[in-house]
């Protein structure tokens, strides 16, 4: 029997909860109106198994679920309608093909009453078949015009018009009052004024890389440093920030934002407007009169190879010329050929013993027992000048823990009866584990669809309790929809977001989980950085890696502090997999990290 459970969908342009009437209605209408062998045949075309030996989120779910010893990979016909509805949720009728199979369900008078939309040119010719195809694959566009037309006349939930990528205005605006930024910490003011000499120091000197570990603040730092050093500089020079992710540039968007407003609300602060622009996704072309540019380093290395649509390489050499400063969110990156492309062309030699006027500043997290190896090296492209906070001491975690700054981790490991993997007897893997020094990802696709191994991560994050915002890490983007799911029926508010996830409706899933409206949120490869949930209780880790960067970041999520709006202590789950690949997983590195360890998940939480 399934568990209801309620889905956070858009309903015009409001965000509301999808009721469990409304959730039974949809599962009825599939039910009612398509076949089972339909309903398989739709979910084989949107679990397409695309290489060998990929395992469906079904498929994944059905073992899983199986505790009797009988292997299942297929849920029985009963539960079709409700797994494709909890499946794709808001985005349900997204797919081309539960369009068409709906259309051809429904009456002559709904089929005519589609067919006959006003604002398409979209027609089909005469016959019922024709008609259907036309219907079907017109655009659809979630949250528009069309899917609420659509969803009416088949007499569907609103919600699965799904959610809009740009809403227009509320009819009802709430007007926040002014609430003023708190106070930089000690050692925040301390690294701002080191990056200010930076800042104004000439070539040869003007480049550095600062770092703080995750949740400590070191975005609010680089900010309000660079909204210092441009209000007192002699020419008004652009600012250039540059970040990997969407996410992440928003969150520096944000941050200039609420640092212009919080000093435009003081007696002698700034009167003039901040134009900041944002440069990154479609649509969007290089700002010429904006005080600040946040760019992804996708969108300027697309410009850079004049593969982008919305501006060209000339306005991109422009914009060098107008730079005053430019930063780089997670340096570490700065490795990839695109970084090196783009800055070159902006005028910045990142090679040994390069320089330029143009000030290089570089942010990165070191979020246990000082600075690493890696970073240090990392430092030797921004002049060997590392910015740490000496206020900190010689045990900065320590001491930002104490404070209440830093969470205080509690760390677990559990095990799983699983078979034992050789990685360096697989060339590929080898191969692989060699370049990047982390797992296949095909290795990674292995372990997510092991029946064993996610019934131990179902019954871990079914003990940890429901009040407590949960972040899981899966391996691979079935693996994370499946957890999802499987959450979902055990009865837990659960959802995800994975690369595949669009853009508006990820963005809306994760405001879900801040907004406490979801418990567990589940994902692959997008939260690692740019996400800022300041109240994640607990981590599980479902995914092995042997990258110190990629654990620092995935543990980072839940660091925030009391300090700073998170919490007292962070659970933090690890799984050991059987893996033999001469080295070390990454979190078997991380013994004086953690405040207290616990043997089992129960007793932590």
């Amino acid at each position: 029997m399934m568990n209801a459970w309620p889905c956070v969908l858009c309903v015009n342009f409001e965000v509301v909860e999808l009721s469990s009437e409304d959730r039974e209605a949809a599962i009825t209408a599939l039910g009612q109106r398509l076949r089972p062998t339909t309903l398989r045949a739709v979910l084989r075309a949107d679990q397409s198994a695309k290489r060998r030996n990929r395992k469906s989120v079904e498929w994944i779910i059905a073992e899983a679920e199986s505790r009797d010893g009988r292997l299942r990979s297929r849920l029985p016909d009963h539960e079709l309608a409700a797994f494709l509805v909890d499946l794709r949720g808001g985005d349900l009728l997204s797919s081309r093909d539960i369009r068409r199979e709906l259309v051809a369900a429904a009456d002559d008078v709904q089929l005519q009453t589609l067919h006959d939309y006003p604002h398409t040119t979209q027609r089909g010719r005469r016959g019922r078949t024709s008609m259907i195809n036309a219907i079907a694959e017109r655009t659809w566009h979630a949250g528009k015009a069309w899917p609420r037309y659509f969803v009416r006349t088949l007499d569907l939930p609103l919600a699965l018009a799904g959610v809009t990528g740009s809403p227009p205005e509320s009819a009802l605006l709430e007007v926040e009052p002014f609430r003023p930024l708190p106070q930089l910490e000690d050692f925040q003011l301390e690294l701002r004024d080191s990056l200010l000499k930076v800042l104004n120091a000439g070539t040869g000197a003007n480049r550095c890389i600062l770092t703080l570990p995750t949740g400590a603040g070191k975005t609010r730092t680089a900010t309000e440093a660079l909204t210092d050093w441009r209000q007192t500089a002699a020419l008004p020079n652009e600012i250039l920030w540059v970040a990997q992710s969407e996410e992440l540039c928003e969150q520096a968007v944000q941050a200039f934002r609420e640092i212009w407003v919080d000093r435009g609300a003081r007696r002698e602060g700034p009167r003039e407007n901040l134009r900041i622009a944002r440069l990154w996704g479609a649509g969007r072309g290089v700002a010429t009169d904006a005080a600040i540019t946040v760019a992804s380093i996708q969108k300027l290395h697309a410009i850079y190879r004049r593969d982008d649509q919305d501006s060209t390489r000339e306005e991109l050499g422009e914009l060098a010329g107008r730079l005053g400063v430019v930063l780089i969110d997670e340096a570490h990156r700065m490795e990839a050929r695109t970084y090196r492309e783009v800055l070159d062309y902006l005028g910045i030699e990142i090679g040994r013993g390069g320089g330029s006027g143009v000030p290089l500043i570089g942010l990165t997290a070191t979020p246990y027992r000082g600075v690493d190896e890696e970073t240090r090296r990392l430092a030797g492209r921004f002049h060997q000048t590392l910015l740490t906070p000496q206020l900190l001491g010689d045990a900065p975690v320590t001491e930002l823990r104490t404070r209440g700054v830093l969470s205080k981790p509690v760390h677990t490991v559990i095990g799983h009866a699983g078979q034992a993997i050789a990685v360096t007897d697989n060339p590929r893997y080898a191969e692989h584990f060699e370049r990047f020094n982390d797992f296949h990802p095909e290795l990674l696709q292995q372990l997510g669809q092991d029946a064993g191994r996610n019934q131990r991560l179902l019954d871990v994050l079914s003990a940890i309790p429901a009040d407590w915002p949960t972040l899981f890490f899966g391996c691979s983007v079935e693996h994370a929809r499946a957890v999802a799911l499987l959450m979902r029926r055990a009865g837990r508010l659960a959802d995800y977001v994975t690369a595949d996830t669009r853009p508006a409706l990820r963005r809306h899933r994760i405001e879900e989980f801040r907004a406490g409206r979801v418990s567990v949120l589940c994902n692959y490869g997008v939260l690692t950085t740019g996400f800022d949930a300041p109240r994640v209780r607990a981590l599980v880790i479902g995914r092995p890696t042997a990258s110190p960067v990629l654990y620092e970041q995935m543990i980072g999520r839940g660091m925030r502090g009391p300090r700073f709006g998170g919490t007292e202590e962070c659970l933090v789950v690890d799984i050991e997999d059987n893996l033999r690949f001469g080295g070390q997983l990454a979190f078997t590195r991380y013994d004086r990290y953690w405040t207290r360890t616990e043997t089992e998940v129960s007793s932590a939480v």
